[in-house]
């Protein structure tokens, strides 16, 4: 088998093989490639529960019930990491915990989705600045083709940078190799070294264009902009060899009644742009989570499902040896109320968590902010990060802030023109 095809088929295999061992990695990223660091934001779009995730709450005597669970369990915890003995959470967190910083209490100050989602993914609670993943994007790889990859929810570039949808593989395939006959896999519609040659002389002539000393400064500009787009062609044409074959996507999941998603294809294609050198960072999304009926049956797969996917991007990327390039960030619009409502759902609630992934980083193991027995956020002083009543909230411009610093944003000229408003949190010390 070619190395054409072994890429092509490796993410899938790997998929199959999700209980083995993993083989040692082996395949490298494209030379030419983009080698800086990578970002992933995972968005649990709708308001996940956090009281049955990595804030667990048992119920209060007295009160209405927070968690069904809890009627006959209580908090278990893997390391530091106290978690929810829901879903598949045992696993995941026992198999993760020492490369997982949770950042509790964190007030998004609205029950609106829209608002909810612009402002934990943008660190502002108004339209107008860029995703965290816009930026990191911007500031890292600004000239990759597919930089800023983004499968739906908050994807805000405040023109800083585009973003690219990877949408169908066959799609994608077309543009890479336009001279491949769609229909037909392996037979081309023209010869590849024809074509070849003709680029080679359209770039040749581009080349002459710009050297013609009378050339027009705003004509040599453009003329530089499409060559430069050009090139961004040929790296294009590069991440042909590492997508997957349209048989070999991971399919559809039915996750419960009401949600099916392709969550852990939109990570498969994630990790080959990434192992291809072409992207630097993606925005994942999982719809799913607004569980205002029978919340529990819903809302335990889905978290499942969350869990699974999880492990499935690490595990891809400790195979494609980019693991420790990798950050990871999952969160959601908000929290969900510690109480069932009527229809055994539960509704939108302002206080949620964020939970930050690497590879065996210095601040992994660790929970950070708190809340109280009825899953409100309590005052962090934000220097010690210990409970205290002259301390202030964890609010999402403060997660933003800190992801800023830690992913090497603060300071660059794009974020310059974002500020956000000051904060001494300091999550990664």
């Amino acid at each position: 088998m070619n190395d054409s095809m072994t890429r092509r088929g490796f993410l899938r295999n790997a998929a199959l093989l999700a209980g083995a061992m993993s083989a040692p990695a082996v395949l490298r990223a494209a030379p030419d490639g983009y080698s800086g660091p990578l970002l992933v934001v995972l968005q649990a779009a709708g308001g996940w529960d956090v009281t049955s995730y990595c804030d667990p709450k048992g119920n209060i005597t007295g009160e209405r019930v927070i968690n069904h669970w809890a009627e006959n369990a209580e908090p278990q915890t893997a390391g530091n990491i106290e978690y929810a003995p829901f879903a598949n959470n045992a696993w995941f967190f026992e198999r993760h915990r020492n490369n997982i910083l949770v950042i509790n209490g964190v007030d998004a100050q609205t029950n609106s989705h829209s608002t909810g989602v612009l402002h934990n993914w943008s660190g502002r609670n108004a339209r107008g600045f860029p995703s965290l993943t816009a930026l990191f994007a911007a500031r890292h790889a600004p000239t990759l083709p597919l930089s800023y990859l983004s499968y739906g929810g908050v994807s805000g570039t405040a023109n800083l940078i585009r973003f690219s949808r990877l949408d169908s593989v066959n799609s994608l395939r077309q543009i890479l190799t336009p001279e491949l006959n769609p229909g037909v896999q392996g037979r081309y519609d023209r010869d590849p070294a024809d074509v070849a040659r003709i680029r080679a002389a359209h770039a040749a002539r581009l080349e002459r264009q710009l050297a013609r000393p009378a050339q027009h400064p705003r004509a040599r500009s453009n003329l530089a902009a499409y060559r430069d787009a050009s090139a961004g062609k040929a790296e294009l044409a590069r991440f042909a060899d590492f997508v997957p074959a349209a048989d070999d996507v991971l399919p559809r999941v039915t996750v419960n009644e009401q949600v099916t998603t392709n969550l852990q294809a939109q990570i498969q294609l994630t990790i080959a742009a990434f192992d291809a050198g072409v992207a630097s960072a993606a925005d994942l999304q999982f719809i799913g989570f607004d569980t205002h009926q029978q919340h529990d049956t819903r809302h335990e797969p889905l978290l499942t499902h969350l869990n699974e996917s999880l492990d499935l991007l690490w595990r891809f990327a400790a195979e494609r040896a980019i693991a420790d390039r990798l950050t990871v960030v999952v969160g959601s619009d908000f929290g969900r109320t510690p109480r069932y409502n009527a229809d055994d759902g539960k509704d939108h609630w302002p206080i949620g968590s964020v939970v930050v992934m690497a590879d065996a980083p210095a601040w992994g193991n660790r929970v950070v902010g708190r809340t109280d027995e009825g899953h409100n956020a309590v005052l962090i002083n934000p220097l010690t990060l210990a409970e205290d009543t002259g301390g202030e909230r964890i609010y999402p411009k403060d997660v933003h802030a800190a992801l800023r610093r830690q992913l090497g944003i603060d300071t660059s000229a794009v974020a310059a023109g974002f500020p956000l408003a000051d904060s001494q949190f300091d999550f990664f010390g």
